[in-house]
């Protein structure tokens, strides 16, 4: 499968990016769990680990005892039907339409959020990277391009062009690393190293991708943080298969007044107040083959799971992974993911 990268040019734009990158004909797959449950399913990153099927975005959430997953991943996958399933969990020729960079700017989330809305563009998940901003979108995928394409200020170029972002990937990794030329599949895996930000606070905000109303307010929302002088760290949207969703967004600690202000903009527009604040720490890592290999978030989960650190949400989009833990977990972590990963 190759990835379609659009570089546009534009005479007016209100935020300068790099670029848009179009990932089609994926399949998402969504499952809830309890684990409660007296025969829990396997996850979906465990199945597709085991059917060498490569994740192409990713987005996770444990609350109390349920578990939410989506992954989007080749169509090759063994074991699976060839229609959608019935309730919605699994639907056939998706795409991931990426801007880049993001450059840890609120205000470009919350323009990108409201956006969508103002266009009453659907999207079905979202998930950022350290530098890419990933949306899951199942139809209008043309008009969903043309309208960031109008949106943003990209760089000049001649003509769209079109290339494979996995080969020159690769031909970039072994020029500048050339221990990563003699194997694909390691024993253990190779990243760029870890990145920890500890004491952030996780904004969780009741919001369905769906309904471009709550986009809206969501973005607005977002833009107000971002006056404040805020950044955020991390950002993650599930919609669920009964169509209800949460937005995620980890920024530095708010202020009371922050939150009131934020929860009354929120709750001014009809939207149920059940937004959530807690204290969390950030996992960050990528590496030479994240991008085009099979297995590397479950052996992240392995890792962490093995030493008994929860994680309360995370996401993988282009060569990434965050992983979002309970607050003084962070410096466990960097341990437990050395089992199954090394540094420079």
């Amino acid at each position: 499968m190759q990835e379609v990268f659009f570089i546009i040019p534009m005479n007016l734009s209100q935020i300068k990016i790099n670029g848009i990158r179009l990932n089609s004909g994926l399949v998402q797959a969504f499952q809830q769990t309890d684990t409660r449950d007296a025969s829990p399913p396997i996850p979906l990153y465990q199945g597709l680990a085991r059917d060498r099927t490569n994740i192409s975005c990713l987005g996770l959430r444990t609350d109390g005892f349920k578990t939410c997953i989506f992954c989007c991943h080749d169509p090759k996958s063994q074991g699976q039907p060839e229609d959608p399933d019935q309730d919605g969990t699994r639907i056939l020729d998706v795409c991931t339409v990426s801007v880049y960079p993001h450059h840890s700017s609120l205000n470009t989330l919350g323009f990108l959020m409201g956006l969508f809305g103002e266009k009453k563009m659907a999207f079905r998940q979202m998930v950022s990277s350290n530098a890419m901003i990933s949306f899951v979108v199942k139809a209008d995928q043309k008009r969903v391009l043309a309208v960031l394409e109008q949106a943003f200020e990209l760089p000049c170029t001649h003509t769209p062009f079109h290339q494979n972002f996995n080969d020159e990937t690769a031909a970039f990794v072994k020029k500048r690393y050339s221990e990563t030329r003699a194997t694909y599949v390691e024993e253990k895996i190779k990243t760029y190293g870890f990145q920890m930000e500890s004491g952030l606070e996780m904004l969780e905000i009741p919001c369905d991708p769906t309904q471009p109303a709550q986009l809206s307010v969501c973005g607005k929302s977002l833009q107000s943080l971002a006056a404040g002088g805020k950044k955020f760290y991390f950002t993650c949207a599930m919609a669920t298969a009964n169509n209800s969703g949460r937005l995620f967004c980890l920024t530095d600690p708010l202020t009371p007044q922050d939150r009131k202000a934020f929860v009354s903009q929120v709750k001014a527009t009809g939207s149920s107040d059940d937004s959530r604040f807690s204290m969390v720490d950030l996992i960050g890592f990528h590496g030479p083959h994240f991008g085009d290999r099979f297995g590397i978030f479950n052996t992240a989960m392995a890792c962490l799971t093995a030493a008994s650190i929860p994680v309360l949400l995370a996401g993988c989009t282009g060569a990434s992974i965050c992983m979002v833990l309970p607050a003084t977990f962070g410096e466990h972590a960097l341990p437990a993911l050395a089992e199954g990963f090394e540094t420079p």
